[in-house]
């Protein structure tokens, strides 16, 4: 039953793409200048260990918008950009209720014919799109102001410092501010989603962002691969990023991705403004998270990995503001993506999506528990995987022209297929375990070793754990195993 609260009211979802939930003020980070969202934050509901599923886009996406774990619908692979046509997502139910849909930013998620059927206002055509005509979709270089580009960063590290106004998250912020002023149908409620590109690889931002962080001031990541390290990460330092640590570069890195953070927050800033403006905070739920993280320089590494499941790629920021909901709560058990369906089917009273397998958080909001355990799984089909690599090492280049390494992430898969053979993962508040078809295993406990720095993985200390982490990871597998094709003969 939903909560009339709730019952037609509008609902905004700001998404930042590729956003850790270590790398704001309101979760704890002293360094970092998020100063919107941590107001946003205090009249919020915010979850503190809040995971993806799926440590990429476009399936973490899709889980926000299904309630469903990624494997179950074969969502995990590099081929897929949309979920099929016939998958009943938020959006169906959104236009259901008479909702007037506006989604800024990539779509990445639903099936080009549901979303231009579904979608009134989108980014890139009709009267908001005109915004986006003669803007730059591109970061272009300019001369950093501490001087070029480190040598040790120009291969590999997807990284070009500080360079010219980047205009394309800012005119989707303005997008959005247009729609809540001038476009939108006050007889109906709506539901804006804006997607915003940053944090998300290059690593460049213009000034005043490049330069707002000082180097060696903050705290910065470990830069070395954890012992025990597994062949994903071991095939990222060989083949992108080099296999000598260089703090040095993962302090430049950490500190321009800071800055981009730092954008996205005055860039959500301004839309928080308009909705103010409008007094439609008042009947409208707020919602900000990210779809995954980022290395960031983090373990000598850069964006993130399908098959690696380490902290900084799955802990990603969450919190819902509305009328009815309690402000400045924190929650501190463990929830995911899948949840962000089913939670707002109850609150809004919607229709429950078939086969959600995320849980509703209004119990936990009002008192209640959060989960035992989270799950995930990465990598691909042995079939996609032979594809991949023959199309990709067909694209390299290795003239004088074109570097090793000028498609570093291309070259990787291509060397090292197996780096991306299907891998899964559960995490309970003390211990993650991840298994692999190949490439070996990892085990942490996550109280004593919170950065992921020591595989336990064989290590007979730990043994007692495993049998435990085994039957959560194999208990899932069967709750949520692929029922197609639905065979509608049979009846129960």
């Amino acid at each position: 039953m939903g909560n009339k609260a709730f019952s037609n009211r509008n609902v905004l979802i700001i998404c930042a793409d590729e956003m850790r939930g270590d790398c704001a003020g309101f979760m704890g980070n002293p360094d970092i200048k998020t100063p919107n969202l941590d107001r946003l934050a205090g009249q919020s509901v915010v979850f503190e260990q809040f995971m993806t599923v799926f440590p990429k886009c476009m399936p973490a996406r899709a889980s926000m918008m299904t309630g469903r774990y990624c494997h179950t619908g074969a969502w995990r692979t590099v081929a897929y950009q949309h979920l099929p046509a016939e998958q009943t997502t938020l959006l169906e139910r959104f236009r259901e209720q008479g909702y007037e849909t506006a989604v800024l930013g990539k779509n990445h998620c639903w099936d080009t014919q549901v979303y231009e059927r579904d979608v009134d206002y989108r980014s890139y055509s009709g009267e908001l799109g005109q915004l986006m005509e003669g803007v730059p979709r591109i970061r272009v270089h300019e001369p950093n102001p501490n001087g070029a580009i480190p040598l040790e960063l120009e291969d590999g590290w997807d990284y070009i410092g500080c360079n010219t106004r980047f205009a394309d998250d800012e005119v989707k912020a303005e997008q959005a501010i247009r729609y809540l002023r001038d476009y939108r149908d006050r007889s109906k409620p709506f539901f804006l989603q804006v997607n915003i590109e940053a944090p998300h690889p290059v690593y460049g931002v213009e000034e005043p962002y490049y330069s707002m962080y000082d180097r060696e001031g903050i705290a910065a990541w470990p830069h070395t691969l954890p012992k025990g390290a597994t062949l994903p990460m071991i095939a990222q330092r060989k083949y992108r990023t080099g296999e000598s640590d260089n703090e040095r570069a993962v302090r430049e890195i950490q500190s321009v991705y800071y800055g981009m953070i730092t954008k996205v927050d005055t860039l959500v800033g301004s839309i928080l403004a308009e909705l103010e403006e409008q007094g439609l905070d008042r009947n409208t739920l707020v919602l900000f998270w990210s779809d995954h993280g980022d290395y960031a320089g983090q373990y000598g590494l850069v964006e993130k990995w399908d098959t690696c499941f380490q902290d900084c790629l799955m802990h990603v920021p969450f919190l819902m503001r509305g009328p009815g909901l309690p402000e400045g709560k924190r929650i501190g058990g463990l929830g995911d993506t899948t949840d962000i369906a089913p939670t707002l089917c109850e609150l809004l009273g919607f229709e429950p999506l078939p086969g959600m397998h995320g849980e509703s958080l209004l119990p936990a909001i009002h008192g209640g528990g959060m989960k035992r355990a989270v799950f995930a799984d990465g990598g691909h089909e042995d079939a996609l995987l032979l594809r991949a690599e023959a199309e990709m090492g067909s694209q390299m280049s290795f003239g004088a022209d074109q570097p090793a390494r000028r498609d570093a992430k291309s070259i990787t898969y291509a060397s090292c297929p197996d780096a991306m053979a299907r891998a899964k993962m559960v995490r309970t508040d003390k211990y993650k375990l991840i298994i692999r078809l190949r490439g070996g295993n990892e085990l942490y406990d996550m109280e004593a070793d919170p950065q992921e720095m020591n595989n336990r993985w064989g290590d007979p200390a730990l043994a007692e754990v495993l049998p435990e982490l085994m039957q959560l990871m194999i208990e899932w597998c069967l709750r949520t195993d692929p029922e197609e094709p639905h065979l509608a003969r049979f009846t129960v």
